[in-house]
């Protein structure tokens, strides 16, 4: 029987927690037009774009040259199976991957500015995980906010990947609308 694992990242920046709370909990079509190079097209599939059980489906370009432009300072990846390890500022030749993933609102929690997923259809399901959650998250600190990705999956077979090049592709996703929302 396959084991459910985790894999989780987080990145500081600059803009406030509620606001970027705001983006993935009532207004997930924004990161198309702050993240456009890896979010080509976000489209609502079912319900509405801020309620639990709406289904959201997530054009993605992995693989722009952006993918992994982060300073070490601010990103860290964390994974059970490995503790934790920092991120080298380099840019990725990928090959561009083009896709896109389904996913289900299932949780958003206020208190805590989270908002939980599951996949329901793309290749990352389709090919890799039996199951895949991804979660995130945005806690306020003293002139800054920490936003944290994390993935409950359970891979198909023991050849399959650790999902890191997803957690890695959000991350970068949260430094763009952390630009977008520190210039507006």
């Amino acid at each position: 029987m396959a084991q459910t694992q985790r894999v989780e990242g987080g990145i500081e920046l600059k803009c406030d927690a509620d606001k970027f709370f705001e983006i993935w909990a009532r207004k997930p079509y924004l990161a198309a037009s702050m993240s456009p190079d890896k979010h080509p097209k976000i489209e609502l599939h079912e319900g509405d774009w801020y309620s639990i059980g709406s289904i959201l489906t997530w054009n993605y370009v992995l693989g722009s040259s952006n993918l992994l432009c982060v300073p070490t300072s601010g990103v860290h990846r964390m994974s059970k199976a490995y503790g934790l390890m920092s991120l080298k500022h380099e840019s990725v030749a990928d090959d561009g991957e083009r896709s896109f993933v389904r996913t289900k609102i299932e949780e958003i929690d206020e208190k805590n500015n989270s908002v939980s997923y599951n996949v329901v259809d793309g290749q990352v399901f389709k090919t890799f995980y039996k199951s895949f959650k991804p979660k995130v998250e945005a806690t306020q600190k003293s002139g800054f906010c920490v936003v944290k990705w994390s993935f409950e999956f359970e891979k198909k077979n023991e050849a399959t990947p650790e999902p890191t090049k997803y957690l890695d592709f959000l991350l970068g996703c949260a430094k763009d609308i952390d630009a977008h929302l520190c210039s507006a």
